[in-house]
């Protein structure tokens, strides 16, 4: 007798496949989110060196200014310097921003994706212990079968 084929088997490797893609689709998430969290580190390193850099200037020109040694001209242009770091300033912080957006964002499609990914394994799950009840079964009656194809054999015929 031919060996039975699962009956679900084609749903057993759809759920499989599916479970596959979104494993891809978590770690294509898991990847954008870490790629977020690197650019917003290094915007915020960039807006805080920029920050330190600027005091520090700002502190060397006051203290020039104190001394006496800045003339009126060398004090306009430290006032347009200081107009363009603050413009300066206010991009680098507008672009931390967006990048902490973006990292939420990145957060929420991991989350979206891990969520999914349960989903579908536990599609995957139902469908392979299902088919490992039904294999069950079927062994069980093929030792059946093969327990009573023994015994009619050692049962004595009838004249």
């Amino acid at each position: 007798m031919p060996k039975k084929k699962y009956p679900l088997e084609p749903l057993r490797r759809v759920r499989v496949q599916r479970e596959d893609e979104a494993k891809r689709a978590l770690a294509a998430a898991l990847k954008a989110r870490t790629d977020a969290s690197v650019r917003r580190a290094r915007a915020e390193a960039d807006k805080a060196r920029e920050e330190a850099r600027a005091r520090s200037l700002r502190d060397e020109e006051r203290a020039a200014l104190e001394r006496g040694e800045r003339t009126a001209g060398e004090m306009m242009r430290v006032d347009a310097w200081e107009i363009r770091v603050k413009v300066e300033a206010e991009q680098l912080a507008r672009e931390a921003a967006l990048n902490r957006v973006r990292e939420e964002e990145a957060r929420r499609a991991e989350g979206g994706a891990k969520q999914a990914l349960a989903g579908r394994r536990t599609d995957s799950e139902l469908v392979q212990k299902d088919r490992e009840r039904w294999t069950d079964a079927e062994r069980r009656a093929a030792e059946a079968r093969d327990e009573e194809s023994a015994l009619e054999a050692w049962r004595p015929r009838r004249a």
